[in-house]
């Protein structure tokens, strides 16, 4: 990821943006997409695995995983202000001693150390100008499922990302969403192994699965 989109992320995902969606969280459970994502990855079986949660926000997976029978896991947020209020919130529920957070930028980050049954990316791929780079490291630390929500690839999603993109440009923030072609996406984590074995969408997202 570039210098300008980590400082973008710093200030659009800051701590007002991580304590409404905390409060939704707490309010309403998992957005729609994800609990696509959970549903779908609980049906595997989730008892005694582990856990990456790459840009895990304030921690609905996490929480999930953990509720359905996931031993433990890792998070990397590159929010600071995310990282924060995930880390409080895994305090209070006492699930602090099975989450070891890490904040940074994956890609600058990740190593074999990270390796898990299972790796989550809930909406983060739109967030990385390097696409090649996240989904290829990402993909090979999966042992046994790999788990994405991105946006489509189709014509009504790349006009809603102009409008999308226009708030931060005149904000003045260099944070920018993108749509990266889905057969590149697939290609990369084909190539690491995987089989996609679950596929649903919404109007703008894509929810998949995939299984070694």
């Amino acid at each position: 990821m570039g210098c300008c989109q980590c400082q973008g992320i710093e200030n659009m995902f800051d701590k007002k943006a991580a304590n409404r969606q905390l409060k939704r969280y707490l309010k309403k459970g998992p957005s729609k997409t994800t609990s696509m994502l959970l549903d779908a990855i609980n049906k595997k079986g989730v008892q005694g695995l582990n856990f990456l949660d790459i840009g895990g926000g304030i921690g609905a997976i996490q929480y999930d995983l953990i509720k359905a029978g996931a031993s433990n896991g890792t998070s990397i947020e590159a929010s600071s202000a995310f990282f924060d209020v995930v880390k409080e919130e895994a305090l209070q529920n006492g699930l602090a001693e099975r989450v070891n957070f890490k904040y940074g930028d994956f890609t600058a980050t990740a190593s074999d150390v990270d390796s898990a049954d299972i790796v989550t990316l809930d909406k983060v791929i739109c967030c990385y100008d390097d696409m090649s780079e996240l989904v290829g490291l990402s993909s090979k630390l999966a042992r046994k499922i790999y788990a994405v929500i991105y946006p489509r690839d189709v014509w009504w999603t790349k006009l809603a990302l102009l409008m999308v993109n226009f708030y931060p440009r005149i904000k003045g923030s260099s944070f920018r969403v993108f749509i990266h072609p889905t057969k590149k996406v697939e290609e990369i984590i084909f190539g690491n192994g995987l089989k996609r074995n679950y596929y649903a969408t919404t109007l703008f997202w894509q929810v998949a699965i995939f299984t070694r």
